[in-house]
């Protein structure tokens, strides 16, 4: 099966991640066929809630004159934020770290706080881009919960979905349909009151952790198994269940459990997902030592190459006895495969050389910026770009090595918070 590496995700870097190798591009596409909808950043149910809610809402506040939908949405997801953080004690959200700190000083102001799209208001930096809108509309339009076109506007699926389940729950706090709400939102600029009170916990209601069985299918058929557009065309319903019926200790995915994953694929005869799977593990046995290698090699300017070989060799041993067979096959491109080879085969001056002239490639494609490593007619290291300093894992910690996620782990705490709602 062949990689694509066209159309991908602009966020699906890992965070702290500056990729000098280009290795978003291949886990990026070697997770999509198996997760079409989700991101490394949409990792969270109650975001997509949030989400979903907050657009119809913005709808609603919008009129023909004066389309404030997103503004109005920036206000909800403050007020959201806030009841998050104050009543169910979430955390891991966008601008937790402004909320908790607003939330602690409003104490002393009566537990009022102030919500407009003003940058003074704002939970983020930037919380237009940075927040629910930039990171998660795309991934809900992928699911068939927004529609084509701005401003974002939920397809007639999801908004009906939020008018029955949603809005009845804001009724006690702001009115019918949340009229008292919508017109708050119409505001500049509004005040929220944080101490216990029917507006705070009927809003606070949309959070419950126990979800109904239609929110439970809703959520099921769009996030989980991909919605009516699904891209994989019916492969990741199928690695749901199997990441259901073998529940991962931990949301970060590991080769000995993913191998487990592959052989249940198998054994139901679903080789298509069994295949693809090994894919995944055959790539991230190449690119977690590589990257981590080349965030090393960064730290060692002025070094000479024999130098830097005598130290792999002596954490490395002579060659990785972890680089999966399938590798060589599975990688896309002319360099990833030599860096296969050259990691398996224990070669590490070609494998040191390659991951510069990778870099450079990248560098490249990237504008022609210059490579942030090179090798010197000398056989000594340039480096260009210091990154913070990197250690090298011990030749035992590599087969156990996991770097990148392929989304398995925002499909894992979808599978969780369905299944805790349930519960």
């Amino acid at each position: 099966m062949a990689l694509f590496l066209t159309d991908l995700d602009p966020r699906a870097r890992v965070k702290g991640s500056r990729d000098g190798l280009g290795a978003q591009a291949v886990w990026s596409a070697t997770g999509r066929p198996l997760i079409g909808n989700l991101t490394t950043v949409t990792d969270s149910l109650a975001g997509f809630t949030t989400l979903l809610v907050g657009l119809r809402l913005a709808e609603l506040a919008s009129s023909d004159e004066l389309d404030n939908t997103p503004n109005a949405f920036l206000v909800w997801e403050q007020m959201a934020a806030y009841v998050r953080h104050v009543v169910h004690s979430h955390r891991g959200f966008f601008g937790l770290q402004r909320i908790a700190a607003r939330a602690a000083k409003a104490g002393s102001n009566g537990g009022k706080v102030h919500l407009s799209a003003q940058p003074e208001h704002q939970i983020l930096s930037n919380q237009r881009t940075d927040g629910l809108l930039g990171n998660y509309t795309s991934p809900a339009r992928t699911s068939g919960l927004v529609a084509p076109g701005s401003p974002a506007r939920l397809t007639p699926e999801a908004a009906a979905f939020v008018d029955a389940v949603y809005l009845p729950r804001l009724e006690s706090g702001w009115g019918q349909d949340a009229r008292h709400l919508v017109r708050e939102l119409r505001r500049d600029r509004m005040v929220f009151d944080l101490g216990a009170n029917e507006k705070r916990e009927s809003l606070a209601s949309i959070f419950s952790p126990v979800m109904s069985q239609q929110e439970v299918d809703f959520y099921r058929y769009h996030l989980v198994e991909g919605g009516p557009g699904d891209p994989t065309e019916g492969r990741q319903a199928r690695l749901a269940t199997l990441l259901e019926a073998r529940p991962p200790e931990s949301v970060w995915p590991s080769r000995p459990y993913l191998m487990a994953v592959a052989d249940d694929a198998e054994s139901r005869g679903w080789t298509d997902i069994a295949d693809l799977v090994r894919r995944v593990i055959a790539c991230e046995s190449v690119l977690a030592p590589a990257s981590l290698l080349f965030s090393y090699l960064l730290g060692r300017n002025g070094a000479d190459i024999d130098k830097v070989v005598a130290d792999l060799r002596s954490s490395w041993g002579d060659r990785l006895d972890s680089i999966d067979p399938l590798a060589v096959s599975a990688l896309p491109g002319h360099d990833w495969p030599r860096i296969a080879e050259a990691l398996a085969g224990g070669d590490y001056p070609q494998l040191i050389r390659t991951l510069a002239e990778r870099n450079a490639t990248v560098m490249r494609e990237r504008g022609g910026a210059l490579a942030w490593l090179e090798v010197t007619d000398n056989h000594q290291l340039r480096v260009r770009f210091r990154d913070e300093p990197a250690g090298l894992p011990a030749g035992d910690e590599i087969p156990e090595l996991w770097w990148y996620p392929y989304f398995i782990p925002s499909l894992v705490s979808m599978l969780a918070a369905i299944g805790k709602g349930n519960a």
